[in-house]
């Protein structure tokens, strides 16, 4: 089952954030979900949906913002899939699809005609089900960094 994200998901979503974005401080993942959970227009995010498994425990998430614009589109502002998470026990049962349908659904309830997301160079799992869920490769890109 797919629904919008409650107050009573913020631990266990704040969870699978961290687990997604292993690098990211836990502890501002976790204040960055209350955020959105208290106050939606102080954040930076515009909707979140879970994925609940058969006995209705969370396994996965989606979230998204709407950005000025997203590179390889054609519209702007663009929905944008800012995470897209499935625990690994739950991966395969399509529940990462009926999130991005959620997604969809959203954008298109609200007037947009595209959705835009991303994800690294060599994630191809992720490259993988982006294109199962229908969406298609506009560009690759390598940001650099110099310290000076």
């Amino acid at each position: 089952m797919i629904r919008p994200l409650e107050t009573r998901d913020v631990e266990v979503w704040a969870a699978m954030r961290a687990r997604l974005w292993p690098h990211a401080d836990a502890e501002d993942l976790l204040r960055e979900a209350y955020a959105f959970i208290e106050d939606e227009a102080a954040s930076f995010l515009d909707a979140a949906f879970i994925a609940e498994d058969d006995t209705a425990r969370p396994v996965g998430f989606l979230e998204l913002s709407v950005r000025d614009f997203a590179d390889g589109c054609d519209s702007a502002p663009v929905p944008h899939v800012e995470g897209w998470y499935i625990e690994p026990p739950a991966r395969g049962l399509a529940l990462g699809a009926d999130l991005m349908h959620a997604a969809e659904t959203w954008s298109v309830e609200r007037g947009f005609s595209e959705l835009a997301s991303d994800t690294e160079v060599e994630n191809v799992a992720s490259q993988n089900a982006h294109a199962a869920c229908g969406f298609e490769e506009t560009e690759r890109l390598v940001k650099f960094r110099k310290s000076l």
